[in-house]
C-alpha cells in the first residue's frame, strides 16, 4: 500500500539550515497580509538575518501562519526534483541547499491601480548531473486594501517554468508545498500545531483550520489554491511525525516525486485521514499542477495562491476574489481615434487564456454585445461607432476551450464627437544627426498634435511624441544613420478625439561607418537585459549579428509579437519595443529566436535567448 511505504519509510532529521537562504527579500504589505519574498523557491520570510515564519494575518495581527520551510517543487516522476531544500537520504542530518540558484536581485513595483508586484527569477543549471535545467521566472501580487478591499486577504504567485535545454522535456511536475500552522506551535514546550487539512473540489484549494479545543479554537482559515494549472494531486502529509520528530520524505526527491505525480501516495482530504486514524496533527499541503511537456527553449506557466480567511466562508471569498483578479483584464482605458474608438488594457495575469473578447453596449440597449472577434491583442479599435452616441465597453477573457469567462474588466464609456481636420504641409527634413518636421497650424481649435512615425509608410504607425497645440514644429533626435523614416502628424480635440493623419512625409539619412558583422549568431546578446520600461534612453539592441538575419520575438505565452528582418550590413538591430501593430510591449519575460544563413553553407545557423522588460 502506497500510503505505508512512504510513511514508514520515513526517517527522521534535524532542523538545522547549514547555509540559510540570506536573500534580499521582499514584502507584500499593501494588503491585509504581509508576505515576505525570497525567491529561490523558498516560502519562508527573512529577519534579522533567519528564515522564519511567513504570512502574517492580519498584517497588524501577530500570527503568522506559514512554516519557513514552505517551498515550490518543480520536477519529474523519477526522482528528479528542484526545490529550496534537500535531504541526503544515505546520510539523513542537517537540510542543505537545494537545486534553485538566484539568477537576480528581487525586484518589486506598485503600478497606478495599487498592484504591488515583486518579481523573482531562480534556475536549476548550476547542479553538477542535475538532468533537469529548469529556470523560473516568479512573480507574486498582492493588491491594496484602499483600491481592493475585496482582494487584500491573499497573495497570487504566477511561476512560469523554462526549458532552458537542446531537447524537450516530457512529465514535468510543478507543485507548491505549504506548512500552514493555524493551531501555533511552541517546540520548546514540546507543543506541534494541531490542525486539520481538507481539499475543496470547487475551490481547487487545500484548506487548513485548527483542530485543536484545549486551547481555545483560532477561528483563522488558510488555504493553498492552484489557480490556474493543470491538476496532478492533491496531498496531505506529516511534517511532523507521530514521535514529535519532522519527517524527511517531504526532503527526498522520490517522495516528492510521488507527492507530485501519484494521487495515491497519503492522504488527499480529511476523510481519508480519519480513515488511518490520525488526528489534527502538524501536516502541510502539496498541491501538484502537470504532466506539462515543455519543448526545448519553452516553457509553460502555473498559477497557486496563498489565502487566508477570517473562517472557511471568508475563506472561500477570497479564493472566489484570488481568481477573479486573476483572470480579470485590468485598467480599461477608450479614447477616440479618427473618429473610432480604441480600447486599451493591461492583459490578465492569468497566462493561459486565448484571448479577449470586447463587449459593447449603448444606452438604448439593456445587454452587452461582442463585437468583432477573439482578439490576443490588448488593444481593438472599434470601427462601428457613430458619433454623438454613447457607447460602454468591458473585455472578457476567453478560455482556451473557447469558453467566455465571467471575469469581466470594469466598464468603461465614451462618445466619439466631431475630429479635427488632417494637417497639412508636412515636411521632413535631415540636419546634423536629426529630423525635423514642419507643417501648417490648425486655424480650428485642437489640444494637441500627435507625432506618428514608421519604417514604411503604411499602417500601423507608431506614436512618438505629442506637442502643444501652437506648435508646429518637432525635433526627432532618435534616428540611426542609413535608415529611412516616414512621418505623419494629427490633431486632437478639446474632447479627445484624433482626427485624420496628414500626408506622409519621408527622409533618408545617409550611411555612416559600420561595424563589420559577425559570420555566425555564436556571440549574439541583447541589450539591455532586463530593459527598463521609460528608463532606457537607447532602446532596445541585438548585437553581433551576421548581416543577414531574421529576428522573431515572442510574448510569454509564446505569441509571435513582432518580426525583424535584419538587411543593412551591420552587427547592430535597434528595437523600438512597439509590436507588428504598434502597441508598446509592457513588462515580463520575452524570447528570441534568431535564424541566418552562415556563408558557405546551407541550412540555416539558429540561436534563442530570453530577455525580461521592467518598469
Amino acid at each position: 500500500m502506497k500510503i505505508q511505504k512512504i510513511f514508514l519509510g520515513a526517517v527522521w532529521f534535524f532542523i538545522s539550515l547549514t547555509n540559510p537562504i540570506i536573500g534580499s527579500a521582499q514584502v507584500h504589505t499593501s494588503g491585509n497580509i504581509e508576505v515576505h519574498i525570497v525567491g529561490e523557491g523558498s516560502l519562508g520570510a527573512v529577519r534579522d538575518d533567519e528564515l522564519v515564519y511567513n504570512f502574517r494575518f492580519p498584517k497588524s495581527g501577530e500570527n503568522y501562519y506559514l512554516h519557513e520551510l514552505s517551498e515550490i517543487w518543480v520536477g519529474d516522476a523519477n526522482g528528479n526534483v528542484a526545490s529550496a531544500w534537500d535531504l541526503d537520504p544515505d546520510e539523513p542530518g542537517p537540510l542543505t541547499i537545494g537545486e534553485w540558484e538566484t539568477v537576480s536581485t528581487n525586484a518589486e513595483k506598485t503600478d497606478l491601480d495599487e498592484r504591488h508586484t515583486i518579481i523573482a527569477q531562480y534556475n536549476s543549471s548550476g547542479v553538477v548531473d542535475f538532468p533537469l535545467n529548469l529556470s523560473v521566472d516568479q512573480q507574486s501580487f498582492a493588491w491594496s486594501t484602499n483600491n481592493h478591499p475585496d482582494a487584500d486577504d491573499f497573495v497570487v504567485i504566477r511561476l512560469v517554468v523554462t526549458n532552458n535545454s537542446n531537447t524537450g522535456l516530457e512529465g514535468i511536475y510543478v507543485a507548491t508545498m505549504a506548512n500552514w500552522d493555524v493551531d501555533g506551535t511552541d517546540l520548546e514546550a514540546g507543543e506541534l500545531s494541531r490542525d486539520w487539512v481538507d481539499w475543496d473540489e470547487t475551490y481547487q484549494t487545500l484548506f487548513t483550520y485548527d483542530g485543536d479545543d484545549t486551547d481555545g479554537i483560532n477561528e483563522v482559515h488558510t488555504g493553498l489554491t492552484l489557480l490556474d494549472g493543470k491538476l496532478s494531486t492533491h496531498q496531505i502529509f506529516l511534517f511532523y511525525g507521530p514521535e514529535g520528530r519532522p519527517t524527511a520524505n517531504l526532503f527526498f526527491d522520490e517522495s516528492r516525486s510521488e507527492f507530485m505525480a501519484d494521487s495515491t501516495a497519503f492522504a488527499a482530504n480529511k476523510r481519508d485521514l480519519e480513515t488511518l486514524g490520525f488526528p489534527a496533527w502538524d501536516y502541510v499541503s502539496i498541491i501538484s499542477a502537470g504532466p506539462y511537456d515543455i519543448p526545448a527553449k519553452q516553457f509553460i506557466a502555473v498559477t497557486f495562491a496563498l489565502v487566508a480567511g477570517e473562517n472557511l466562508v471568508d475563506l472561500q471569498k477570497n479564493i472566489s476574489a484570488a481568481r477573479t483578479v486573476t483572470f480579470r483584464p485590468h485598467r480599461l482605458g477608450a479614447e477616440v481615434v479618427r473618429g473610432n474608438v480604441r480600447l486599451k488594457w493591461e492583459p490578465a495575469i492569468n497566462l493561459g487564456l486565448a484571448g479577449y473578447a470586447v463587449l459593447r453596449r449603448t444606452k438604448s440597449e439593456n445587454e452587452f454585445q461582442q463585437v468583432g472577434r477573439v482578439t490576443q491583442a490588448t488593444t481593438f479599435d472599434d470601427t462601428g461607432v457613430q458619433g454623438g452616441v454613447e457607447y460602454t465597453y468591458k473585455i472578457r477573457p476567453v478560455h482556451a476551450s473557447g469558453q467566455l469567462l465571467e471575469f469581466d474588466s470594469s466598464e468603461v464609456s465614451i462618445i466619439p464627437g466631431d475630429v479635427p481636420d488632417a494637417p497639412v504641409g508636412l515636411t521632413a527634413t535631415f540636419n546634423e544627426d536629426q529630423i525635423i518636421l514642419n507643417w501648417t497650424k490648425s486655424t480650428r481649435q485642437i489640444s494637441k498634435y500627435l507625432i506618428y512615425r514608421n519604417r514604411t509608410g503604411r499602417p500601423p504607425w507608431t506614436q512618438i511624441a505629442s506637442v502643444p497645440p501652437g506648435v508646429s514644429t518637432f525635433v526627432d533626435r532618435d534616428v540611426y544613420p542609413g535608415s529611412k523614416y516616414f512621418y505623419a502628424v494629427a490633431a486632437t480635440s478639446p474632447a479627445g478625439g484624433e482626427g485624420k493623419l496628414s500626408q506622409i512625409a519621408d527622409v533618408t539619412l545617409p550611411e555612416e561607418t559600420i561595424i563589420p558583422p559577425e559570420a555566425n549568431l555564436d556571440k549574439v546578446i541583447f541589450v539591455p537585459n532586463p530593459y527598463r520600461l521609460n528608463g532606457s534612453a537607447n532602446g532596445m539592441e541585438f548585437r553581433n549579428l551576421p548581416d543577414r538575419a531574421t529576428i522573431r520575438i515572442y510574448n510569454s505565452t509564446g505569441d509571435l509579437i513582432r518580426q525583424i528582418d535584419h538587411r543593412n550590413n551591420t552587427s547592430m538591430q535597434r528595437w523600438d519595443g512597439r509590436t507588428e501593430a504598434g502597441e508598446q510591449i509592457s513588462a515580463g519575460i520575452y524570447v528570441y529566436h534568431i535564424e541566418s544563413m552562415r556563408e558557405g553553407q546551407r541550412g540555416r545557423n539558429s540561436v534563442s535567448g530570453k530577455f525580461a522588460v521592467i518598469r
